[in-house]
């Protein structure tokens, strides 16, 4: 009789590294009833997200370095070398079967105590560039889970690597999508345009969307959902009701955002890796605006990585953004042929099968790591 299975996770600080940690550990839960934990720290969205899911969370000090010079870079090499500390007397005292990373500072100094103590470690990489922490990691990783094909060339020779797309749950859509409109006070007569910029927003498509809506207006049978994050939310609120914009809806967050994607005709958003796994696991078309100072451009990556499969258009966030996203704006309320040439080209991909084709690889891995 095998005793209870238990996990380390180590992953977050925003929603693109936590949801697939999260996303797993729901699977294993359900599948092998199994025994998760996870490391994050104080300023990241897990402090509130892995408790609300029902997971213990341990809080390292670990933070990132900044470009410039700034105090806290002067503490940053304190905070590791506390946060390792941290994390070798947890993992002795947890004695997991299995670290998974899965992106974000904090995963450096988990996975590096396991690897040091010959804890099996496993990273999930979602993008088509890894950064610098997964392939620095990667070296003595006993099993790399990528999500494109293209970051292979980033890995060493060698090395168990397996391309299985990202771990997004797509619900049954099933969805009553009446009551979606309902929610968001929307038209149901009406087709639905999805801007959103991450869960915190981006500052430049909402100026950018500001600008277009003073000037344009989208086809009659068109309506927005604009997602503005929490900061600049009552501004645009007000924007709304001066400009008497009705066919715009504004919200600061969006939860359940599958349900969104049900009504979704097309999106402008962010091409954050796991949005872009959504999108593809729903068939949405979409404008990506990648985040122009995302490390090694790597949003900018993950976006060509679609527009090269024409399953997607890339908008650069640039002086001429209000201008381009007006064209592909027009362009796609108007161009059915388009989208729905992306909208194949999207669900071709079969997105929606990462999780089960990652927990297949995990579950090969525990088999042997057991025997």
């Amino acid at each position: 009789m095998y005793e209870a299975l238990r996990v380390v996770f180590a992953g977050g600080g925003t929603g693109g590294h936590l949801y697939p940690a999260l996303n797993i550990a729901d699977a294993l839960r359900e599948k092998m009833n199994c025994d998760c934990i996870f490391f994050g720290t104080e300023r990241g969205l897990e402090k509130t997200k892995v408790p609300q899911a029902g997971y213990p969370l341990v809080l390292l000090p670990v933070t990132g370095i900044q470009r410039q010079l700034t105090k806290k870079n002067l503490a940053a090499p304190w905070r590791l070398y506390r946060s390792l500390k941290i994390s070798r007397k947890k993992l002795q005292t947890y004695r997991p079967h299995l670290v998974i990373g899965t992106g974000g500072y904090v995963m450096g100094p988990v996975l590096r105590a396991a690897q040091k103590m010959n804890i099996p470690t496993v990273l999930q990489e979602q993008n088509s560039y890894p950064g610098l922490t997964t392939r620095l990691l990667s070296k003595r990783a006993t099993l790399v889970l990528l999500a494109y094909t293209e970051a292979v060339l980033f890995m060493h020779r060698g090395q168990r690597v397996v391309v299985t797309g990202n771990p997004i749950k797509v619900p049954p859509m099933n969805i009553e999508k009446k009551k979606v409109y309902e929610r968001f006070n929307l038209q149901p007569d009406k087709k639905v345009v999805l801007i959103f910029g991450g869960s915190q927003g981006a500052q430049s498509i909402n100026r950018a969307m500001k600008k277009i809506l003073k000037k344009e207006k989208l086809p009659s049978n068109y309506q927005l959902l604009w997602q503005t994050g929490h900061l600049e939310y009552d501004a645009i609120q007000r924007f709304i009701d001066r400009e008497k914009l009705d066919f715009v809806k504004v919200t600061p967050f969006i939860e359940r955002m599958f349900e969104v994607y049900s009504i979704t005709d097309f999106a402008v958003c962010r091409a954050g890796a796991m949005t872009i796994s959504e999108l593809a696991g729903t068939g949405v078309p979409a404008v990506l605006v990648p985040y122009p100072h995302a490390a090694a451009d790597h949003q900018l990556k993950n976006a060509q990585a679609l527009a090269e499969r024409e399953a997607a258009v890339v908008v650069k966030d640039d002086f001429q953004l209000t201008e381009n996203l007006t064209y592909y704006l027009l362009d796609l309320s108007h161009d059915i042929v388009k989208k729905e040439k992306m909208r194949d080209n999207l669900l071709s991909m079969e997105a929606n099968k990462g999780l089960e084709r990652i927990m297949a690889e995990l579950e090969k891995l525990i088999t042997e790591i057991r025997n």
